[in-house]
């Protein structure tokens, strides 16, 4: 009888989180910052405090996330609109329910005695894989720069990003496409950057929420707790500096404290908003870019690749004002 009124008690007493979680395995593509939201909520437990038990699982290259998810083995992961719509235009479901990077955070880190764009001609770049936002961004930038990917320059996979940091470090590859704060160890090993994408002046849909809308129909109450986790593990990344950077050495395994500083301002200061709407305009960039080598891209609407109804039902209740105490 007394364990049963303990066990009765403890039920009243503890948050309903404890009881009876939903196990949910989330994937993300990279060790950067673009996908420190998700850290921060596991490491602040803000999914427990939802009632979701998250295992967050690093798969490298966003191509092989959708491969995942397709297998339904994943159904919530971290990843960048062009892998939405590459798979979608082969027939999935994937849809995106926010996305708070809306700037292209990659750079071309090369070699020093490549110091001008034309002089990528006849030299090799890393990237983590095709079909990424890597592989999407490198073909975009080199149109504009009038180079023709695997013509005039040679795009290699490397897995992803510490594979191209080490491909560079080793002669395997001319230059490659890292983020911050893998960069900076790029710097520090005595490669130059030779081009910051997020000061290129183009929106573009990076890293977000991606789930099938399969899974969106079937567990609506389990994406509505993802997505108050996740706004709330926003919120920490945002206002807790050192929290924030504790947890970005953590998974990105990075000790460096001007490496943190920096990916810190990147992402929680500079690009990322409260509210993390996609952006239309940066996904109808991707589509414009994806219609002069896939034509069924044309014509389709940024709008079918997202459904922001549940990030709205957050904001327009004043859950995300109440976070951050306005």
């Amino acid at each position: 009888m007394k364990t049963f009124l303990l066990s009765v008690i403890s039920l009243l007493v503890w948050p309903s989180w404890v009881v009876g979680q939903i196990k949910l395995k989330v994937a993300y593509p990279t060790t950067v910052g673009a996908i420190a939201v998700v850290w921060v909520a596991k490491e602040a437990k803000l999914f427990d405090k939802h009632g979701l038990d998250v295992e967050l699982i690093y798969i490298a290259g966003s191509s092989r996330v959708v491969q995942a998810m397709l297998a339904r083995d994943i159904p919530i992961s971290e990843i960048a609109i062009p892998a939405v719509i590459q798979a979608n235009l082969a027939g999935a479901d994937l849809v995106m329910l926010a996305g708070p990077n809306h700037k292209p955070g990659q750079k071309i880190m090369v070699k020093p005695e490549i110091r001008r764009r034309e002089d990528l001609k006849g030299k090799k770049l890393g990237i983590s894989r095709f079909g990424t936002s890597d592989d999407f961004m490198i073909r975009y930038v080199l149109g504009q720069w009038n180079l023709q990917p695997e013509r005039d320059v040679a795009l290699i996979q490397m897995g992803g990003s510490p594979e191209t940091l080490a491909g560079l470090a080793a002669g395997a590859v001319d230059g490659g496409l890292l983020s911050s704060p893998l960069h900076l160890q790029a710097v520090k090993l005595g490669y130059p950057m030779l081009a910051d994408f997020s000061t290129i002046g183009v929106d573009y849909q990076g890293a977000g929420v991606v789930t099938t809308r399969s899974f969106l129909r079937d567990a609506p109450d389990t994406m509505r707790r993802y997505l108050r986790a996740y706004v709330e593990g926003l919120h920490r990344f945002k206002t807790d500096k050192a929290f924030a950077a504790k947890v970005i050495g953590k998974y990105s395994r990075m000790t460096d404290p001007d490496a943190l500083e920096e990916t810190y301002q990147h992402y929680a200061v500079k690009v990322m908003p409260r509210v993390p709407y996609p952006t239309i305009k940066g996904i109808q960039m991707v589509l414009d870019e994806m219609a002069t080598r896939a034509p069924k891209a044309r014509g389709l609407a940024p709008e079918s690749f997202i459904d922001v109804g549940y990030l709205k039902e957050l904001e327009q209740g004043g859950y995300i004002k109440k976070l951050y105490g306005d």
